[in-house]
Formats: structure tokens, C-alpha cells, sequence
């Protein structure tokens, strides 16, 4: 199961091939997604858990307070 903080990829969908970062879960289909850039922590999307694959899971100590701190933990990773 996903959890907050995960790094996801996106597998289907207009944003198909793009990476994002859990922000938090609504039940064991959904998750709500943002990137920092285009999806911001105001307005994240939601996102069926089977049309996204897991690409790092959470450090536990790992938060994301704002859109500077996805965006500059999606760009740290080479994967943007």
C-alpha cells in the first residue's frame, strides 16, 4: 500500500510518464498526487492506485511541507 511520501510514476493518463509524490491517501484506491510544478500541494490530483507504480518508498523522517520541497526531492532523484 502507498503511503504519504512515496514517489510514484505515473502509468496512465495525460500526465502518463511523469513522477509525483503522495501527499495522501483516501482509501486503498486513491491517493492524492502533486509534483510541485504543475500539480501544487493546494491542488493535488487524484489518482487511481493501479495507474500508478511505486518508485521510492518514504523515508520516515521524510515531509514535505510546501511545493519547493517535492519539487526539489523529484529534481534531487534525476528522475524529472
Amino acid at each position: 500500500m502507498l503511503e504519504v511520501g512515496d514517489i510514484v510514476e505515473s502509468k496512465s493518463g495525460h500526465d502518463a510518464k511523469k513522477f509525483f509524490v503522495v501527499v495522501a491517501t483516501l482509501n486503498e484506491k486513491y491517493v492524492l498526487i502533486a509534483d510541485g510544478w504543475t500539480r501544487k500541494l493546494d491542488s493535488p490530483k487524484q489518482k487511481n492506485v493501479r495507474h500508478i507504480r511505486l518508485v521510492k518508498k518514504a523515508e520516515s523522517t521524510q515531509t514535505y511541507v510546501d511545493d519547493k520541497s517535492i519539487a526539489d526531492e523529484l529534481a534531487k532523484l534525476d528522475i524529472v
